[in-house]
């Protein structure tokens, strides 16, 4: 008398699998993902039904097999996000790196009026008030450090004129300086870069944290 009953059962397991198969392949596109979408949803509908009542209707099965489906895709997106933004942050610091050597052809007056005129968008005139030159002094500045930029090797007259400077020091300030958006800390030490020797930066060992 048993029989029938379980052979009932089991073309009804049959008959709502194949159902959920095709839901599954309807909403995923795609063989793999569908076998896999399939599985998941009949394990969690095990996990939380008796197994004495599987198959539960076949509309609680697609509605587990659809959320599975959806939090697929959902956790997708967040690892392609998380990789590109990886990727993109990599791609900017090769960026940074390339722009400070770049920069590392330049002399300490050009750097600083290129870095104003370029980075900030500071006028002339305002640069000159600051380096306490004439107008047509930064224009000349800023033409030759152009030049400079664009020459393969750095000249011997820039190494040269970093003779009386820090130039590690005062690159990463100048590096922190463009990452916080903020020339205030350069500008400030302005009137004593110029006309000192190494000793200014040895005794300001903490000015690249002040401006952190």
């Amino acid at each position: 008398m048993k029989q029938p009953k379980q052979v009932d059962r089991q073309s009804q397991i049959e008959e709502t699998m194949d159902k959920l198969s095709y839901y599954c392949l309807y909403l995923t596109k795609n063989k793999w993902d569908s076998e896999e979408i399939t599985q998941e949803a009949v394990l969690k509908t095990l996990i939380k039904y008796p197994e004495d009542t599987f198959p539960p209707p076949v509309s609680l099965l697609k509605k587990i097999a659809y959320h599975a489906w959806i939090d697929r895709i959902r956790k997708q997106k967040k690892e392609e996000l998380v990789s590109e933004i990886q990727d993109t942050t990599l791609a900017e610091r090769q960026d940074n790196v390339q722009q400070m050597e770049q920069l590392r052809k330049l002399t300490p007056k050009q750097l600083v009026v290129f870095v104003l005129k370029e980075a900030f968008h500071y006028q002339s005139a305002e640069i000159a008030d600051l380096l306490e030159l004439n107008e047509s002094a930064v224009k000349a500045l800023l033409h030759r450090g152009r030049i400079n930029i664009q020459a393969d090797t750095i000249h011997p007259l820039v190494r040269s004129s970093w003779d009386n400077l820090e130039q590690e020091e005062f690159f990463e300030l100048i590096e922190l300086t463009l990452n916080r958006g903020d020339p205030a800390e350069m500008i400030r030490i302005l009137p004593n870069v110029f006309r000192t020797s190494k000793l200014y930066f040895q005794t300001n060992s903490n000015l690249c944290m002040a401006a952190a």
